[in-house]
């Protein structure tokens, strides 16, 4: 269930979600949550390829990758 609250953005910014949003048939808040579920997946990608970077002799590329499906799973809310 999802709980209404507030963003703030330019009005530059809602034009051009408003128009996308109409051009796909969809929603702003489906393509905010979209947008904004798409970065934070790519964060926490940023900081496991830097972890995996940092710990590449301790950590098995199937250990790094398995630490990666589990954080983007957690992200999409799986």
């Amino acid at each position: 269930m999802a709980t209404q609250n507030g963003i703030h953005v330019s009005d530059e910014l809602l034009a051009a979600l408003q128009a996308k949003a109409a051009a796909e048939g969809t929603t702003v808040d489906a393509l905010a949550e979209e947008a904004l579920r798409g970065h934070l997946a790519q964060r926490t990608l940023d900081r496991l390829t830097r972890e995996g970077d940092r710990r590449r002799g301790r950590m098995s590329d199937a250990e790094v990758e398995e630490a990666v499906e589990r954080a983007v799973s957690q992200v999409r809310g799986r």
